[in-house]
């Protein structure tokens, strides 16, 4: 199962010159994208073809999602991967986490190596007992050998990590834990699926402070004067749009952690600390 198609996979991704996208983004799949939230399949795999005839890096993204998830198009893992490395060779930021996804899933055997592979290419910060050394990862046959002498709870962990990591990395700019940093701060403990996040606000003193948002609370606290000055306004009005940004990133975690079911023995001294400031740009 480790090394059935990691070697093709890594020799092909070595092989790849990245080269940065030509083309405007979002301009090649307007049109699809219209396609789809009409439900109008036809003239979504109409325009899906005429979007990857230009080679553009949201092309190739978005027929891989398209076919990976079955929309509109049959499911073909298999294209689906080769889309996303097409993506992933012209510099798409997201293509490496959304290929160590696909190879995390269960849908996909899971290929258990090939996910840890692709989510080392994508640099997720996963927990050190997941970490091949770069001088190590350049032989498939020789990073094949490593993870087949991981005891199998530990591998199942860190695939279960990495199909975590790669689907929220995939989808916004993971950054590492920083206390000054703005954007959203995600603690993520993988042996309990406990999530919690935070981010900046303005308490009612007009002094920061942490706003806490956690997945068993289901709202923030905050504290605030009943006729906030202007200031304090624009600063709740700042802190509802992080809410909504922490729900859409809670609710990616929590898709995510259905997606990649928690394995036994995952080791409970695991716990990733992530900054979350923006989506991906496409």
């Amino acid at each position: 199962m480790i090394g059935r198609r990691i070697r093709p996979v890594v020799a092909l991704a070595l092989g790849a010159a990245l080269v940065p996208p030509a083309h405007a983004v979002g301009e090649a799949t307007r049109a699809v994208v219209k396609a789809l939230e009409a439900k109008d399949c036809v003239a979504a795999v109409r325009e899906l073809n005429s979007a990857l005839a230009t080679s553009a890096p949201e092309a190739f993204l978005l027929g891989g999602s398209m076919f990976e998830q079955g929309l509109c198009l049959k499911p073909n893992l298999e294209r689906a991967s080769r889309l996303y490395m097409r993506a992933a060779d012209t510099g798409a930021t997201s293509a490496r986490s959304r290929l160590a996804a696909l190879y995390a899933a269960p849908a996909a055997g899971p290929d258990k190596g090939a996910a840890v592979w692709w989510g080392l290419q994508a640099g997720l910060p996963l927990p050190s007992a997941c970490v091949v050394p770069p001088d190590r990862r350049g032989d498939a046959e020789g990073f094949a050998k490593i993870l087949g002498a991981w005891p199998v709870a530990q591998l199942d962990a860190c695939v279960h990590v990495t199909g975590v990591l790669a689907t929220l990395d995939a989808e916004y700019e993971l950054k590492p834990e920083s206390e000054t940093g703005d954007g959203i701060a995600v603690d993520f403990q993988p042996a309990t699926g406990k999530l919690d996040l935070s981010f900046a606000q303005l308490n009612q003193e007009g002094k920061d402070s942490r706003a806490r948002y956690s997945s068993a609370m289901g709202s923030t606290q905050r504290s605030y004067a009943r006729d906030p000055s202007p200031d304090q306004m624009q600063a709740m009005q700042a802190e509802a749009a992080k809410r909504e940004f922490a729900e859409q990133i809670e609710g990616q975690v929590r898709d995510a952690l259905v997606r990649f079911p928690r394995p036994a023995g995952v080791d409970p001294a695991w716990r990733i600390r992530v900054r979350v400031e923006s989506g991906r740009a496409r």
